[in-house]
């Protein structure tokens, strides 16, 4: 089964969401998975859409392309391609699968992604539908720049297509070993915690009949990062917790989910930031750095599409 049949899930046209969790309760509900295990589910999962990079030539007709990586970027006419800005991807959200979880993601205009020379910082531009834009020469350092030692790096083109796999990510590792995740012991309460976790997934995976991909290392948007990102560190255990506190003030009412959900975060310490996307280096073939670099943004940001605001992370 994948995100292209309607029937199990993603598919590549709207789902009709009205609220963060509609579409998936509904569908859940369709087959028979109960509103504890939905909450549970709802709460600690985020959606995503895993890809892969092809050279142009091997895309296939059935192929869902929904950007590029490396070359040269578009970018609107006003703006320049900075030197040390170095161009990592360009999604066109119009082609992103829709998930039945909604991803916070528009689904218009496209998303550009930056690095620079030693992963230690980036940028992130949303370019609008109807924008005016150009591809952009490479630039050229300065001679004063190349005395400093500047220079501009060019990653070779790609092109991304979609995996046609269901996905997603649970929320700072909040699941078993089988899925990667919960490093160390964890304590009584925790455990029992994780165990509910686990037991919603599999109740999902035996009544829908599709067990979503859970995959932290690959090349995706949204989800969550490979590791638990810092922000998450005072956080992990008061979002477990105001999970189970919902999953019983949810029982005669769940439809006031998005409600119960967004109150919680504003509990959680610390204000974790949500996973935007993320790229091996070693598959972008950066030749003297390895390990992943991932965009992080917060809620509040990503609902208003201050993508400007994003973070880069890199984990060596």
């Amino acid at each position: 089964m994948s995100n292209w049949d309607n029937a199990v899930g993603p598919s590549p046209d709207s789902v009709g969401q009205t609220s963060r969790s509609s579409a998936f309760r509904a569908f859940a509900r369709r087959h028979g998975v109960s509103d504890d295990a939905i909450t549970r589910l709802l709460w600690s999962m985020e959606p995503a859409v895993y890809f892969e990079r092809e050279v142009p030539e091997s895309v296939g007709p059935g192929d869902r392309v929904i950007g590029y990586i490396g070359g040269a970027p578009e970018l609107p006419l006003d703006m320049e391609w900075e030197v040390g800005d170095i161009f990592v991807a360009s999604f066109d959200l119009a082609a992103v699968p829709r998930t039945l979880f909604d991803d916070g993601l528009p689904r218009e205009g496209h998303l550009l992604l930056f690095t620079r020379p030693d992963a230690g910082g980036g940028k992130t531009l949303h370019i609008p539908p109807g924008t005016e834009t150009t591809v952009r020469p490479v630039p050229v350092p300065s001679e004063l720049e190349v005395q400093f030692g500047s220079s501009h790096m060019m990653l070779d083109r790609w092109t991304m297509v979609a995996s046609r796999h269901d996905a997603w990510d649970a929320h700072a590792w909040l699941i078993g070993e089988d899925h990667g995740g919960i490093w160390g012991e964890v304590e009584s309460e925790e455990a029992e915690w994780h165990a509910q976790l686990e037991a919603a997934v599999e109740e999902y995976a035996a009544k829908v009949g599709v067990r979503p991909a859970m995959d932290n290392s690959a090349g995706k948007l949204r989800g969550v990062q490979r590791n638990v990102h810092e922000s998450w560190t005072k956080g992990t255990e008061t979002f477990q917790r105001l999970r189970e506190e919902a999953v019983l003030e949810l029982r005669d009412a769940p439809d006031r989910f998005d409600e119960v959900y967004d109150r919680a975060w504003r509990q959680l310490p610390g204000a974790p930031l949500l996973h935007l996307a993320t790229f091996n280096l070693e598959s972008l073939q950066y030749d003297w750095m390895d390990g992943e670099i991932s965009w992080m943004i917060s809620r509040d940001d990503l609902r208003a599409r201050r993508f400007d605001r994003a973070e880069l992370h890199w984990l060596g």
